[in-house]
């Protein structure tokens, strides 16, 4: 099993429903295409933009990209509740994004920093150009979904599970 983090990119009003309503509707057959699982490679995502293992410089909006907003319900998805980076948020991380090329991504990527650092889910003995692949594969989608939300002017929630 492990923690997956997914992003879910909807609308105010949706938000307002999983408010007041839980987070059941992420999972309706209508919201899949809304829907975002990156496995486990969000610590790595995350160290790799901010290089920190959690959290981060308070002026880099990169450090809300896995555990920035507010949660949405007290509802615990696995590690805790979804938490909602507003459509603003959401914008600002997208424009952060854009830097981020396979290059920049490759060059602040580190499997030794990492494993000193306990980054989930890397592992001693771990290939760093297989390791390299599957994160940038799961960060290249995190880009393209967060571009999307922030077209359609979206809020995104994230969550571990």
């Amino acid at each position: 099993m492990g923690m997956t983090c997914y992003y879910f990119r909807t609308g105010e009003d949706t938000v307002q429903k999983i408010c007041e309503e839980g987070m059941g509707l992420v999972y309706e057959e209508e919201n899949k295409d809304n829907l975002l699982d990156i496995d486990k490679s969000w610590h790595a995502i995350h160290f790799t933009l901010t290089g920190c293992a959690y959290g981060g410089e308070e002026y880099d909006i990169l450090s809300s990209l896995v555990f920035g907003g507010r949660p949405v319900n007290e509802e615990d998805m696995g590690y805790g509740p979804a938490r909602l980076l507003t459509k603003e948020e959401t914008a600002q991380i997208s424009e952060a994004l854009k830097k981020w090329d396979k290059t920049a991504f490759h060059e602040n990527f580190n499997t030794a920093d990492m494993l000193e650092h306990d980054i989930y889910p890397v592992m001693s003995g771990e290939d760093d150009e297989d390791f390299f692949t599957y994160v940038w594969a799961c960060f290249d989608e995190v880009k393209e979904f967060f571009q999307k939300a922030a077209e359609e002017k979206q809020c995104v929630l994230t969550f571990i599970a």
